[in-house]
């Protein structure tokens, strides 16, 4: 098994962590795609996820001095469980290559339990900034299998709510429909690359700060709910509006229902004076939803490439 430099430690994380690994995610954010991607729901929503275990599928690494410089877990996946290594770009590269090997085992020792006879691994990384990366995931055997994009386009304020058609109404969503809203979004996501697997409580957990409930969005058909739109303040450094999640139920696709709750967020965020938008999105999503954002002016701000191989276990 790899270890780690000489005088580097490894830790299990915990919610109190947060803080510092949203530092770290930060450091390498900047130099790999220019910009801050994180926020900190999404760490804790890693860290409480169902399925996962933070003593057993998850290490940070501190250096001598005792900073924070590696943070690599498992994520389940619908067909394979993702491995991410993040390390501060100052630091040894070695990390990475290292805490893939850490990661890659755990993951080996988790399908044996279950009984399984081969396992699907996955990882992600940007072409360009993260060549090296790249180099260590080949090493571990990683091929190329598809693309994810960080979508954006710039607001003018101008942006206007659609006139839905008879019977189809776009509305903020009401705090008692919480629980409606995370099922349908967990509906439209069951046939993409990354369906949400968690249970609502664990939804719950992650709503940590500042929710900007006044953006989140349903789509009611003849009364009944089919589709939702989540916004979070993840860019709002960039005083950008974000799309966390955006999902519509397959019976109803098709009639221009995610255009409209998307051009309503939009008016939102100009509203409040936002002057961009953003989002991320499976460039092979089978619901067309990338054909959808480049329609609506939609561009890349960067891509990540992501990387599989299936091993015997």
């Amino acid at each position: 098994m790899s270890t780690f430099p000489t005088g580097f430690t490894t830790a299990r994380p915990h919610l109190d962590d947060v803080p510092e690994i949203l530092t770290m995610l930060h450091a390498s954010d900047m130099v790999a795609i220019g910009f801050p991607d994180f926020d900190e729901s999404q760490v804790t929503e890693v860290l409480t996820a169902t399925g996962f275990d933070p003593e057993a599928d998850s290490w940070l690494v501190r250096d001598p001095a005792g900073r924070l410089v590696c943070w690599g877990y498992l994520e389940d996946g619908d067909q394979e469980i993702y491995c991410e290594a993040y390390q501060h770009p100052e630091e040894p590269a070695e990390l990475q290559r290292t805490m893939i090997a850490l990661l890659t085992a755990r993951a080996v020792e988790r399908a044996r339990a279950k009984g399984s006879t081969e396992l699907g691994l996955a990882a992600g990384a940007v072409p360009g900034t993260e060549e090296r990366y790249i180099g260590f995931l080949a090493e571990a055997g990683f091929e190329f299998a598809t693309q994810h994009a960080r979508m954006s386009r710039p607001l003018d304020g101008d942006e206007k709510a659609p006139v839905p058609p008879e019977g189809v109404v776009i509305r903020v969503m009401r705090p008692e429909e919480l629980r409606r809203f995370d099922e349908i979004a967990v509906t439209t996501f069951a046939d993409t690359a990354h369906p949400l697997h968690r249970s609502f409580e664990e939804f719950q957990a992650t709503l940590t700060g500042e929710v900007p409930w006044d953006e989140w969005l349903v789509c009611e058909v003849d009364g009944g709910m089919v589709g939702v739109l989540r916004s979070s303040n993840q860019a709002l450094d960039r005083n950008e509006g974000w799309v966390r999640t955006l999902g519509v139920l397959a019976a109803y696709r098709g009639r221009g229902l995610a255009r409209m709750l998307l051009e309503t967020a939009f008016a939102l965020y100009a509203e409040k004076g936002r002057t961009a938008v953003g989002l991320g999105v499976d460039t092979t999503n089978p619901t067309g939803a990338y054909r959808l954002y480049e329609s609506l002016g939609m561009t890349p701000a960067y891509v990540a490439n992501i990387y599989k191989q299936t091993v015997p276990v």
